[in-house]
């Protein structure tokens, strides 16, 4: 059996995609557990080389086949949105949490050798009371989102007490790039940008002086992959740009780089959205010798490409 058998569970999606990219490129095998009949736009171009598992996360059953004869996990499976996550935490707890102890006590159980959570930096921190935010900040969630994020690091952390399960947990801030739909209710930055080519508006929710962190996926994703090949003391980190941007001047730099001034409509701002989020990366750059290399106007160039030639 090769020693480097990748899984990644919601390996469909927009990171997952992308990592499984970055995965293959090194030379390992790559799994891919998505739920039934998932979409395989993302992946088309490497589906050849892909071992692909369509399932429910939340079946045991499921869960058990898509372990056969691996011994890396990335966990990107995440069932709810941050928007919407208040609104049936019961679901949230169920099918995130208590789906993921199910996959723990199997890694035990198999002697899986290493898990890679992909957690929430933009919600797991809640408002932040130093910025930029270092692991080390108190969390303090104010969606069902983030309290599932930090409930599932806090079991890793109790199963690596217990049962010496290797694990390694990544707080994104924000991933943008190609492949992330803009016709969801996450990720502004092609939701921006397919609003600005087709002319329309955009909503704006507040007064468009929100920061966050932006990291170019691809940027992102090489670090995750590196995880597997890094043993290291520590095992939450955070990777972001380490750069803030209001979503104002996100908007100038889609001005600039389309060439179209786009149509805003401000509105009420929401209980959910943190004013300020900066990611301090200082520890994975120097763990990992990894920084992100892609500014944002290129990401958000070739981000634009993307959209232009799919939507």
């Amino acid at each position: 059996m090769s020693t480097k058998n990748c899984l990644l569970l919601g390996g469909g999606g927009f990171i997952g995609s992308h990592l499984a990219d970055e995965l293959l490129n090194k030379g390992y095998k790559v799994t891919i557990f998505d739920k039934f009949n998932f979409s395989k736009n993302n992946i088309q171009h490497i589906i050849n080389n892909l071992n692909i598992i369509e399932g429910d996360f939340n079946n045991k059953i499921d869960l058990k086949k898509s372990l056969k004869n691996i011994n890396y996990i990335f966990h990107l499976v995440s069932s709810t949105l941050p928007a919407t996550s208040n609104q049936n935490p019961v679901y949230d707890v169920e099918s995130n949490v208590v789906s993921t102890l199910n996959l723990f006590q199997e890694c035990i159980f198999r002697k899986i050798k290493k898990v890679v959570f992909i957690s929430s930096g933009g919600t797991v921190y809640g408002i932040p009371e130093i910025v930029p935010i270092p692991e080390t900040h108190p969390r303090k969630p104010i969606c069902s989102y983030g309290i599932t994020k930090k409930i599932i690091e806090d079991y890793l952390y109790l199963y690596n007490k217990m049962y010496e399960l290797d694990y390694v947990v990544f707080r994104l801030s924000n991933p943008y790039g190609e492949r992330q739909s803009p016709m969801l209710s996450q990720g502004v930055i092609p939701i921006f940008l397919r609003k600005i080519h087709y002319n329309k508006e955009i909503e704006i929710w507040g007064d468009g002086n929100i920061i966050r962190d932006f990291i170019y996926i691809k940027d992102a994703v090489k670090v995750v992959a590196n995880s597997i090949d890094t043993n290291t003391t520590e095992k939450i980190f955070n990777v972001g740009s380490g750069i803030g941007q209001s979503l104002n001047s996100v908007l100038e730099i889609m001005n600039k780089v389309t060439g179209k001034l786009p149509k805003t409509a401000f509105k009420k701002s929401r209980e959910i959205d943190v004013e300020k989020n900066i990611l301090d990366i200082s520890l994975v750059k120097k763990t990992f010798k990894w920084q992100p290399e892609t500014s944002i106007e290129n990401g958000i160039g070739y981000t634009y490409d993307y959209i232009k030639q799919n939507y």
